[in-house]
């Protein structure tokens, strides 16, 4: 694939597509969902498990992405009956108009109000990149499960850390979490800095263990048990992991 641009009414999807599982992560762990994965990311993380969403070396990157319409993607999504869409990559919001097109297709405005909504989206998000404003989303239910990446994930600092818009994602209007992936103690220090400088809500706090097997979730998952306890966070697994291993959905 020659063009690799973000074009109007249509989405860039990586090989993986949509498919149907069990959310793997987050507060919403172990629900039925329908999953979007989209192509392209702004960050090039060390540990990243779908890296043929962005990694140019990588001949996957180019051979497995397709470009759908808005329609098609729709119908894809609606063969499941399953209300549970999480939107994740690579990085989704760096496809946002197109997104917003999607999510009005599922679920028109209209239809959303403040006492019922018929769909829950849920958009994994580095956290580089603002949320939609609320006039573009309604009355929509909204999940942003933003993972702030560490240094532990070999990007620049400049690049991955924008406290302004984590503060604007710990706004009381959005629905949001906040997720860590912790390999070393170290990391620790950082997660510590980054919730006291940002003043995020500790109860929008998870640490998820980084590994692509049970014994490295495992083993980085103890390390942070005594922090957990004492802050008041939440530790989750990786339940794709416990399950299927390193594999993909596809």
């Amino acid at each position: 694939m020659k063009d690799i641009i973000i074009k109007p009414n249509s989405l860039l999807l990586s090989g993986d597509k949509v498919f149907f599982s069990l959310q793997g992560e987050g507060i919403s762990i172990g629900k039925p969902a329908v999953f979007l994965r989209l192509h392209l990311c702004n960050l090039k993380c060390s540990f990243c498990d779908t890296p043929y969403t962005w990694d140019r070396k990588d001949k996957r990157f180019y051979t497995e992405p397709e470009r759908w319409s808005i329609e098609k993607i729709a119908k894809e999504i609606e063969k499941y009956h399953c209300h549970r869409l999480v939107i994740t990559g690579g990085e989704p919001l760096l496809q946002r108009e197109a997104l917003i097109q999607l999510i009005d297709r599922l679920e028109p405005n209209h239809l959303a109000t403040s006492w019922q909504t018929n769909w829950f989206f849920e958009i994994e998000t580095n956290g580089t990149l603002p949320p939609f404003k609320i006039e573009e989303m309604g009355r929509r239910f909204i999940q942003y499960n933003v993972s702030p990446k560490l240094a532990n994930s070999d990007n620049p600092k400049l690049l991955r850390y924008k406290p302004k818009i984590l503060k604007q994602y710990n706004e009381e209007r959005y629905n949001s979490v906040f997720k860590f992936v912790v390999i070393q103690p170290d990391d620790l220090i950082e997660i510590g800095k980054i919730v006291a400088e940002c003043d995020l809500d500790k109860n929008k706090i998870i640490l998820m263990p980084e590994g692509t097997t049970q014994e490295k979730v495992a083993k980085h998952g103890r390390a942070v048990v005594e922090l957990c306890k004492k802050e008041g966070w939440q530790l989750i697994p990786r339940l794709q992991v416990l399950l299927w291993g390193n594999k993909r959905s596809k």
